[in-house]
C-alpha cells in the first residue's frame, strides 16, 4: 500500500513537471504582453482568444507526455499491475485540468479534449512498462 501511494505521488510530481516544461516553451514560443493585466478577465479572455492552435496542441502534447510519465512511474515504482493506481493519478490530473479551465479561459474544444486525456494517457503509461515475469 505504502509503495502504491508512494508511486502515485511520484507520478504526479513528474507530470507536474512535465507540463511545467511545455507551458515554459509554450510561453516562449506565444509570449503574452508584458501589459496584460491577468486581473482583468476580458483583456485576459481576448488575449486567449486570439493565440494560435499550436498553443493548445503545445499544452495538450505536454499534458499526454506528462500523463503517460505519470502512469509509466506508478507501474515502475509500486510493481503492480493493477489500474487503480493510474486511474486514480489520471482523476487528480483532470480535477487540476478543471480548475485551469475555471481560471483562464479556453476554447471549448480544448476543454472536452482536456477532460478526456488524462486517465487514458496514465494507463497508457502503466501499460507501456512490462513487468517482467517470474517464470
Amino acid at each position: 500500500m505504502k509503495r502504491n501511494i508512494i508511486s502515485v505521488v511520484v507520478g504526479l510530481m513528474s507530470a507536474v513537471i512535465v507540463f511545467l516544461i511545455a507551458e515554459s516553451i509554450n510561453s516562449s514560443l506565444h509570449e503574452a504582453p508584458q501589459t496584460l493585466d491577468y486581473k482583468d478577465h476580458e483583456a485576459v479572455k481576448a488575449f486567449y482568444e486570439h493565440q494560435p492552435i499550436t498553443l493548445w496542441v503545445l499544452v495538450l502534447v505536454g499534458w499526454i507526455i506528462g500523463s503517460g510519465l505519470c502512469g509509466f512511474l506508478i507501474k515502475l515504482i509500486s510493481k503492480n499491475a493493477n489500474k487503480r493506481s493510474p486511474i486514480i493519478a489520471g482523476g487528480i490530473l483532470t480535477l487540476s485540468a478543471v480548475a485551469n479551465f475555471l481560471s483562464l479561459p479556453h476554447p471549448t474544444w480544448f476543454i472536452i479534449v482536456g477532460l478526456l486525456i488524462f486517465i487514458p494517457s496514465t494507463l497508457l503509461g502503466h501499460a507501456l512498462y512490462r513487468l517482467k515475469s517470474n517464470g
